[in-house]
């Protein structure tokens, strides 16, 4: 509880000997298997983004995201804003909240929600062993798809960027 990096997953979904739900694989297919890490990463607030290097970087680093250069890359920014990302997120964002929305439904829930929560904790929103049986088997892989696709697209887009980069270099140095 110490931990500010973990303010998305309350310590009461911490039980010794029990494996929290968001390290789990919801079947035995590598894909899901392979998703598993980034999507502790952003959970445990691990995951590096230009926010993080600009706060622990000794070296003046821009916090300014290289994606969209539009603002801040923080995890909002990331998960939810950034504009090079909007054709990856838009889709699966849209399947969550319907998804949510039926859940919730159900269970004749009045709850708000936060979407940046919903992405990175939807067992946030458990209320119920049921219900957190729906969200591990409907939520819970849409969100890790997100995240997992978002990460995938957004180290394409900076390889390319890297790549740009150094050829540049190499054609100035030659010059």
């Amino acid at each position: 509880m110490y931990y500010s990096s973990l303010k998305y997953i309350p310590t009461s979904s911490f039980k010794v000997g029990k494996i929290h739900p968001l390290a789990l694989a919801n079947s035995a297919n590598q894909r899901d298997i392979n998703r598993i890490p980034i999507r502790i990463k952003i959970a445990t607030g691990s995951y590096i983004l230009q926010t993080n290097r600009a706060a622990y970087n000794q070296n003046n680093v821009d916090p300014t995201c290289k994606l969209c250069d539009q603002a801040e890359e923080s995890l909002s920014h990331f998960l939810l804003c950034c504009r090079a990302l909007d054709q990856i997120r838009t889709p699966i964002l849209k399947n969550i909240i319907c998804k949510c929305s039926e859940l919730l439904a159900l269970q004749h829930s009045n709850i708000q929600l936060d979407i940046l929560q919903l992405i990175i904790n939807p067992f946030h929103y458990a209320g119920s062993v049921e219900s957190e049986n729906d969200i591990s088997c409907r939520i819970e892989p849409l969100c890790r798809q997100l995240i997992y696709n978002l990460h995938n697209k957004r180290y394409e887009i900076l390889s390319k960027m890297d790549l740009i980069s150094s050829r540049r270099k190499m054609n100035f140095k030659v010059s």
